[in-house]
């Protein structure tokens, strides 16, 4: 049953018969309504304009809930709705007027709700500890995880920079028989190259100038969870040996002992770089590129996997909600069309910083295409630019069912489902539009969006 909270300055000529199904309260002049706002949880305040601080007031206690505002002004009902009101009524009125407002918000609040409970069984359906994800690559590595979570000793992760490698590496630690031991990251190239032994194995008291008392490495204080060795491909040549031999061997020695100590954590690495290639190029050592690689994980960049993006701007805007307390409910059609064509150059990474930037400075609780970055938006028009058309489509189209017929035309004819007569005129025309390309000095041909002369090099048995 729908929450409402009335009030208003005067009572209405009719009390509040005209909510009966709903579970009414009446403000009681003498506090601020935002405290009674605070005390209990509505769905919707049917609020007089300026009374206690006015909407403000009440979208600051719960921005969730919904208000109808009533006041003296019939000016003031756009000022009213950018304000965050889901209507205005302006005195004199009639009651059946405002019980059609009610009856119209309640309609969309119990939609919302609807809509936030189907989204929530998606995200519950495709988040794998804590990763969303319903893309095939996706759901391929989820399923691996599963497979090498209970014995895996150590797996690198390859990706691109901002693709989320760090939180495939939390999401493995997470569902391992190990989850409740620590899970220790470190990002390898930003360490100075005076304490990178230090950081992976401790040290002791007096080992060098400033170690001023004992301290243990990651390897050590992970006891038998998981270290994270982030941009393991910017590790100094010099240091490689070291970790080669605690893979090797289990053991390591602080920096000042010569006591050997156990390594019993797991080691998850990753990287940006290509290892092999770094291997030929006389950078990364063999021998440990070997130690680190029995088990890989390639993770797509997030233009791969654009299917994932409505479910990734969800729950990005979920967390942020939660953390903030701001009252973001979606985005607009236009919007997400521009975060679909944008091509995510910095990844999961960089859609985070936009969504969580437009929602930080979004005026309404709707993201438009208008609140976007401009590049965003930017991109969006480009790549509108770029669609090919119609035409090409078709050209495209004719070209492939001649080549699959070996440049016979009635029968690709036949399999187009024209006639022979309406198939040589489409050549021509093709053709055509080819060659004044060629004579006009045009690079872009007309149907390909190429160079005239390799496209009739290209094709030869479909332009002749």
């Amino acid at each position: 049953m729908l929450r409402v909270l009335v009030a208003l300055k005067d009572a209405l000529p009719c009390g509040a018969a005209f909510l009966d199904g709903y579970d009414v309260d009446v403000f009681r002049p003498g506090g601020p309504v935002g405290a009674q706002v605070a005390a209990r949880t509505y769905d919707l305040v049917i609020l007089e304009d300026g009374l206690e601080g006015g909407i403000e007031v009440v979208k600051a206690v719960d921005p969730r809930v919904d208000v109808i505002i009533i006041g003296g002004r019939e000016d003031a009902e756009i000022e009213a709705i950018k304000s965050g009101a889901a209507a205005y009524l302006a005195r004199p009125f009639e009651i059946e007027k405002l019980k059609e407002a009610v009856d119209k918000t309640a309609e969309f609040a119990r939609m919302r709700r609807e809509m936030a409970e189907l989204e929530k069984e998606i995200l519950e359906k495709y988040t794998f500890a804590g990763v969303v994800g319903r893309n095939p690559q996706m759901l391929d590595i989820f399923h691996f995880l599963r497979r090498i979570a209970p014995f895996y000793k150590t797996v690198t992760i390859m990706g691109e920079t901002g693709s989320g490698k760090e939180e495939i590496a939390k999401a493995l630690h997470a569902v391992s028989p190990y989850a409740k031991n620590p899970f220790i990251p470190l990002n390898c190239g930003g360490l100075a190259w005076q304490l990178i032994e230090s950081e992976f194995f401790g040290h002791k008291k007096g080992a060098f100038t400033g170690a001023v008392s004992d301290k243990a490495g990651i390897f050590e204080a992970a006891g038998e969870g998981a270290v994270f060795l982030d941009e393991v491909g910017d590790l100094p040549l010099t240091f490689q040996p070291h970790l080669l031999r605690v893979l090797q061997d289990g053991e390591f020695r602080r920096v000042g002992s010569n006591v050997p100590l156990k390594a019993r954590c797991k080691v998850i690495a990753a990287t940006n770089r290509d290892l092999s290639g770094e291997v030929a190029a006389g950078r990364f050592r063999e021998d440990l590129y070997f130690r680190l690689t029995p088990l890989t994980i390639s993770l797509p960049p997030l233009r791969e996997r654009k299917d994932d993006l409505p479910l990734l701007c969800r729950f990005i805007l979920k967390k942020f909600c939660n953390r903030t307390g701001r009252n973001i409910t979606g985005i607009s059609r236009p919007a997400q069309t521009a975060l679909m064509s944008y091509h995510w150059q910095g990844n999961v990474r960089e859609l985070e910083s936009v969504i969580e930037q437009t929602a930080m400075l979004c005026p309404a609780t709707f993201i438009r295409l208008e609140d976007l970055p401009k590049n965003i938006c930017s991109g969006t028009r480009e790549k509108a630019f770029e669609m090919p058309s119609l035409e090409e489509h078709e050209r495209a189209y004719v070209e492939k069912v001649l080549d699959g017929c070996g440049g016979n035309r009635s029968q690709a004819a036949k399999m187009l489902g024209i006639s022979r007569r309406a198939l040589q005129r489409r050549l021509e025309k093709y053709r055509n539009k080819a060659c004044y390309a060629a004579v006009s000095g045009a690079a872009p041909d007309a149907a390909f969006g190429k160079d005239a002369r390799t496209s009739q090099k290209r094709a030869p048995t479909a332009i002749k």
